[in-house]
């Protein structure tokens, strides 16, 4: 029986630091969690444990940028701190523009595993991730990626392709790669209009990713690459099933800065979404809403019907259907554009070095226990 985990995410503020073109939340205001919210928030997290009749929660720090709220971060830390039955993880998203040496120490201290939002080479980073002035922020970002993997080696980032950056998804894997991280989550900006041409470019940079993927796998590298492990998992696996997904609004969710209770982050705007409102820290969950946002997640899709990758590709994620085609029950076109030309190009390279014997291949997808083993790896 599978363990049961409470994952929330804290919205510390919609305010940020940067101008990303591609953000969802809307306009940046320094509009922050107060400490009463967030007082109601942990004890509105320990009635619903009860509920659960588990003691497992996930905590993650979110944004805006969390880190400009980093000492209501250790707030919430510490009154955590005072369960001593609770198992409790930490995670943040941060886009390192404000991590100094003692904050960098201070939060590996407490146990935060801290992910970075990196675009890949400097001059394909720099065209969405700027600051409030507009100005570069590569070179604060590498600065950050040094103090990151100094305390954990296992650091991810989160690397974010666009239209116009497509045909550098190689260039820029390589050079975060270069950068010393070994665990690299790629996802497109789903909200961006994607044009045929935009695809062509990416199937040509997948294809040079299949031979930079090869020679890392020949060469013994341990790493992980989200755009092709899990597909290849979903081949040598089975795919991902229904009880392994996020659960829409059910198992994981949001607290915006006002305490409003949403599915997910992408439902945490500046303005609110009261569609997608499922409750509040000083009321509790709506469950008639999130009923009906389940249930509606979880519809069929026709658009889908009689495709042969349907149960390989990414359509059950409410939160990109809404970004791409802003409903929650269509899939978004986008997802299935790419996942036709990324998981034929995935599985011939998964050929080649099946073909070839390689044994690190045949360790890293056959083995149940290889994360464990590569992770052990890495970081000591």
């Amino acid at each position: 029986m599978p363990v049961k985990i409470l994952s929330a995410t804290f919205h510390l503020t919609h305010h940020c630091n940067l101008r990303c073109t591609y953000c969802y939340t809307g306009e940046k205001l320094p509009l922050a969690m107060s400490r009463e919210t967030i007082d109601r928030s942990i004890l509105f997290l320990r009635e619903e444990l009860k509920k659960m009749q588990t003691n497992r929660l996930n905590v993650t720090f979110f944004g805006g940028e969390p880190l400009i709220e980093k000492d209501n971060i250790f707030y919430i830390i510490d009154a955590f701190s005072q369960y001593e039955d609770l198992e409790i993880s930490y995670r943040m998203s941060t886009n390192g523009t404000l991590l100094t040496p003692a904050l960098t120490e201070k939060l590996y201290r407490n146990g935060v595993f801290t992910s970075l939002s990196v675009d890949g080479h400097p001059d394909v980073h720099d065209r969405h991730r700027v600051d409030a002035g507009g100005k570069p922020t590569a070179h604060k970002v590498a600065a950050a990626a040094k103090m990151m993997l100094r305390y954990n080696p296992a650091t991810n980032v989160t690397c974010v392709l666009s239209p116009d950056t497509a045909d550098r998804l190689c260039d820029s894997v390589d050079y975060i790669y270069n950068l010393g991280f070994r665990y690299i989550t790629t996802t497109l900006d789903y909200s961006a209009e994607w044009q045929l041409e935009h695809f062509a470019a990416l199937k040509k940079a997948y294809k040079k990713l299949g031979d930079w993927y090869v020679e890392k796998m020949t060469a013994g590298e341990r790493f992980y690459l989200s755009f092709f492990d899990e597909r290849i998992r979903s081949r040598t696996y089975k795919p991902v099933t229904a009880s392994e997904r996020c659960q829409l609004g059910t198992r994981q969710f949001s607290v915006a800065p006002n305490g409003e209770l949403y599915p997910c982050i992408q439902f945490v705007k500046t303005k609110s979404l009261p569609r997608f409102l499922i409750g509040h820290v000083r009321t509790g969950f709506d469950s008639a809403c999130q009923t009906h946002l389940h249930d509606l997640s979880e519809k069929e899709k026709p658009e889908c019907a009689g495709c042969q990758l349907e149960s390989r590709c990414s359509k059950w994620c409410s939160c990109i259907n809404f970004m791409s085609t802003g409903r929650i029950d269509k899939a978004s076109p986008i997802v299935c554009y790419n996942e036709k030309i990324l998981i034929e190009i995935v599985d011939k390279t998964a050929d080649r070095l099946w073909k070839m014997r390689d044994n690190h291949f045949l360790h890293k997808h056959y083995n149940a226990d290889y994360p464990i083993i590569s992770h052990f790896e890495i970081t000591v």
